[in-house]
């Protein structure tokens, strides 16, 4: 017998004490010690408990634990021998799991600077291959159609057969990806290029997380969301710098990020070839549709509405405005939309760091407002052509951004049954997902009657009314919210 130590989050809910309780008792466990206080976010509460057990049986406790409705969060402290001197230390840092766990987010972080390469390129394809709007929105959406239903997909086979199977092909068709687009001469083979980028994020959107949280020595989920969610901000963020710097400055403009990409990717992959896993296969392969609970989908469409009208103006902030920099305020430098791609993404994770304290619907409401303001600086800068006021949109759409898409995936998972959570997270996508496509392929087909600032301003009309129905809608869930506490 060990002594072992665990840390449970749980929500603040009559009689959850007891019904952790009673599940040790079940498998013949007696708490020596147990503490509870209360945790960071609203409503919840950390128990630290102490015991001896064998670690067989407390894997057992720990997955009925995580069964739990109102169990969060479950961490182990594993009893390990004291490190002695430098040479433990570093055995510890660079073990196989450690080396894995950075392995799997490095390949995450390369594979979103990949698909954001295009970004400010999306000018140099326009000019040379006389795409018109609409056709650059295609390109820039048909990405997003083919990462919803792969999302979907990979995350259910992950969970049967392992992450590893997922995660290689992942980073393999983005190399793939980088390689049809040196290749290209059309825009058909732009667009095929640009699907091989939807199947990569795909895959490694639904695994990457799952197999971080694997890796992690405690399992800690947050940890994992984290270095999760700092790898796409990363990606994200150096992907158009790269490709608006090397397109404006070096030879080779419409290639050159894409050799480098390729470089970068391929240890990656290689390293992911070695990475070790158990699987544990039961039966045949299963995929069925995602679904959510009737009892939560009033609040799951309000956070899966709120996602989509975040992302649909990130959208547009990452497709058009990069692309037409010239008709919009008169700048055709690479360098310059690609720090547009690049300003507006790190700004919309500053704002998610700086906010994070902030309760959900506070959080969305504020994020909501800042876009609001964003699009006005939008329709101001299409009547000035001013490049301040478009630094400015950016600025306001990043920091109202991060909120709002914070916020709203926050609420999902909080109001998600464990039992469940995996499908309801999926249809949270989908809802994201579509908000990068559909409204921006619309305005792009629109651009074609009323020309491209018509059809941004009544892109930016539709944006706003739904901003406003949605921020009534935050307020009565906060109202209805307070009530439900103090009965």
């Amino acid at each position: 017998m060990k002594t072992q130590r665990i840390s449970v989050i749980v929500k603040n809910q009559p009689g959850i004490l007891a019904q952790v309780s009673h599940l040790f008792s079940q498998f013949g466990l007696n708490i020596d010690t147990l503490t509870v206080g209360t945790y960071k976010e609203a409503n919840t509460s950390r128990m630290k408990i102490s015991l001896q057990s064998e670690t067989t049986v407390l894997d057992k406790v720990i997955k009925q634990l995580n069964g739990l409705m109102d169990v969060i969060q479950v961490n182990v402290m594993r009893p390990r021998p004291a490190l002695h001197g430098l040479d433990n230390k570093l055995s510890s840092i660079f073990s196989k799991r450690a080396v894995a766990f950075w392995l799997v987010a490095y390949s995450l972080c390369i594979t979103l600077l990949g698909t954001n390469i295009p970004s400010p390129l999306l000018a140099l394809y326009r000019v040379q291959w006389h795409l018109s709007p609409s056709m650059v929105t295609l390109l820039f959406a048909i990405y997003a159609v083919v990462v919803i239903p792969t999302i979907i997909i990979s995350g259910q086979l992950s969970d049967q057969l392992g992450r590893k199977k997922l995660l290689i092909p992942g980073v393999f068709f983005i190399i793939i990806g980088s390689v049809l687009f040196v290749l290209s001469t059309n825009f058909t083979m732009l667009l095929i290029s640009r699907i091989f980028q939807g199947l990569s994020v795909g895959m490694m959107n639904g695994v990457a997380v799952a197999a971080l949280t694997e890796l992690d020595e405690k399992r800690n989920r947050i940890k994992a969301a984290f270095i999760g969610s700092m790898a796409v901000t990363v990606g994200n963020a150096l992907g158009p710098v790269l490709s608006g710097f090397l397109g404006e400055y070096a030879p080779f403009p419409m290639k050159l990020a894409y050799f480098i990409h390729m470089f970068l990717a391929i240890p990656g992959f290689v390293g992911l070839l070695y990475m070790s896993e158990k699987v544990k296969r039961s039966g045949a392969v299963r995929i069925h549709r995602p679904a959510v609970p009737r009892s939560i989908l009033g609040r799951f469409y309000l956070s899966g509405m709120t996602s989509f009208i975040a992302w649909s103006i990130m959208s547009l902030m990452l497709s058009i405005i990069p692309s037409y920099t010239d008709q919009l305020v008169g700048s055709s430098n690479l360098a310059v939309a690609g720090a547009i791609v690049a300003l507006v993404l790190s700004i919309s994770t500053i704002s998610q760091i700086v906010l994070k304290k902030l309760p959900l619907q506070k959080l969305v409401i504020i994020g909501f407002v800042l876009i609001l303001l964003g699009l006005v600086t939008l329709v101001i800068t299409l009547s000035t052509k001013s490049l301040i006021f478009l630094l400015l949109t950016t600025v306001l759409i990043g920091f109202g951004h991060g909120p709002t898409f914070a916020g709203s995936l926050a609420l999902t998972n909080h109001i998600s049954p464990d039992q469940s959570r995996g499908d309801i997270i999926a249809s949270f996508y989908v809802l994201t997902y579509l908000g990068v496509s559909l409204p921006i392929l619309g305005l792009g087909f629109v651009a074609r009657w009323v020309g491209l600032n018509g059809s941004i301003l009544l892109y930016a009309a539709l944006m706003a009314s739904m901003i406003l129905v949605c921020i009534v809608y935050w307020i009565l869930d906060r109202r209805n919210e307070r009530q439900a506490t103090f009965k």
